[in-house]
């Protein structure tokens, strides 16, 4: 009866062990699926926003192209801001070295610096 006992008790913590090790593994998903939402839910409202301020400037310069004369086209213009249109960042994500090298690479019209002769291998 005791091995019978302790084989039942081993059972048990293996699959007490299993049932934790899963219970982990879905806490896990269900953060990187919570994550993965907000993610989602940010750029959609990035988006929402961009488009909006979008179609708010072509609003804004069909008024003013509207308008019956100029001096109304500038005073509509002055008293209704527009907002700048998103563009992507243009900062170089790249160090003056890697920048040279690339030059290098791209004004290379014989392919002095890129080509290789491998005949002799």
């Amino acid at each position: 009866k005791t091995s019978i006992f302790r084989s039942k008790q081993w059972y048990q913590r293996r699959v007490r062990g299993r049932r934790q090790v899963e219970r982990q593994q879905l806490e896990k998903h269900n953060e990187l699926i919570g994550q993965l939402k907000a993610a989602e839910a940010r750029n959609r409202i990035r988006l929402l926003r961009i488009r909006y301020n979008n179609i708010r400037n072509s609003e804004v310069e069909q008024m003013v192209a509207y308008q019956p004369t100029s001096i109304r086209a500038v005073r509509l213009q002055a008293l209704v801001p527009q907002h700048e249109p998103y563009t992507l960042p243009t900062h170089d994500s790249m160090l003056k070295n890697d920048r040279q090298r690339v030059e290098e690479l791209i004004d290379d019209d014989e392919m002095c610096t890129t080509k290789r002769d491998l005949t002799c291998i």
